[in-house]
């Protein structure tokens, strides 16, 4: 029984905007944008000046407010919004001038937007906010400076992802812990009852495993399968946070709706490493499953002869 990670893809970024409908800029716009994101100040204010619309957008529906942010240009972002620049302006995929800024990691843009009064709860066609497009880069910073002004830690995306889980399933640890300080419930659910553990524990982040348990993340929580992080770290064969969930107190026999333990996660995936780690921890090897099947069984049956010999061994 093999989960489905593509439950847990995360959205796509800003910098890949949909190329839907849009007006074609001309080509004075078009230089406009491109000076701006090139942080040409004196190409900008040339343009400017000679009447270019400082809120065109290019085929994919980006202005060069959007871009000198983006590309952290703090002296272009000041002088484009004192042309009359819409700070709050979105491409056709729904992304703004502060996500831009917030995913690519520029600080000082984010704190110069947000003085602006850009609106951070503003989001995407994916439904993430700034502070999610943060978190997914790892932008501690930025994150710390969004949680000031007030972003909603719990906000969601279209698949009640959390900023969390977006930091948790990419391994940044600092931005998991400005996450938690600011806040943010270890144990809130996905539209799967995932949590930022488990996507955690089946991406192999182990740093971000002991920041979330320090955090209060439930350890025995389980998915809508009734899996817990245990079981999607021995599905993957994450053997380092295995052993780390062991120490922590997770329950090695643990079992989902299936009656599928780690043990049976490990041993059917191939995962030897885990297997050796769930045993060494006292993994029941006689433990059945709804087909009356157990973890040995499988391993037989998948000609996993090692795995098979590992768990026979420790009988």
């Amino acid at each position: 029984m093999i989960r489905t990670l593509g439950r847990w893809v995360p959205g796509l970024l800003c910098m890949l905007v949909l190329l839907v409908g849009s007006v074609q800029a001309n080509d004075s716009e078009i230089s406009l944008i491109q000076a701006a994101r090139s942080g040409d100040m004196t190409a900008v204010t040339k343009l400017l000046d000679a009447g270019v619309d400082v809120n065109a957008r290019d085929k994919v529906g980006k202005t060069a407010l959007m871009y000198a942010a983006e590309e952290g240009h703090t002296n272009v972002v000041e002088l484009l919004i004192d042309h009359g620049a819409f700070v709050d302006a979105q491409t056709n995929s729904g992304c703004t001038a502060l996500q831009f800024a917030a995913e690519s990691g520029w600080d000082p843009v984010v704190r110069q937007l947000i003085k602006l009064r850009a609106d951070i709860g503003i989001k995407t066609r994916q439904g993430e906010d700034a502070l999610i497009m943060a978190a997914r880069t790892g932008q501690a910073g930025a994150i710390e400076r969004l949680i000031a002004a007030g972003a909603d830690v719990s906000n969601t995306d279209r698949h009640h992802r959390t900023a969390l889980m977006a930091a948790s399933g990419k391994g940044f640890d600092q931005a998991v812990a400005s996450l938690l300080k600011g806040g943010a419930d270890p144990n809130a659910t996905d539209e799967h009852q995932a949590t930022a553990l488990m996507i955690a524990a089946a991406g192999g982040h182990g740093e971000v495993v002991r920041v979330l348990i320090a955090g209060g993340a439930e350890l025995e929580q389980g998915d809508d399968i009734g899996s817990t992080a245990l079981l999607w770290a021995a599905e993957l064969g994450r053997a380092g946070v295995v052993e780390r969930l062991l120490r922590a107190g997770s329950k090695v026999n643990a079992s989902n709706n299936e009656g599928w333990t780690a043990l049976f996660e490990a041993a059917y995936n191939g995962h030897a490493a885990a297997v050796e780690k769930l045993v060494a921890a006292g993994a029941d090897s006689s433990l059945q499953d709804t087909a009356g099947l157990t973890a040995v069984d499988y391993a037989h049956r998948r000609e996993h002869t090692d795995i098979e010999k590992i768990i026979l061994q420790a009988r």
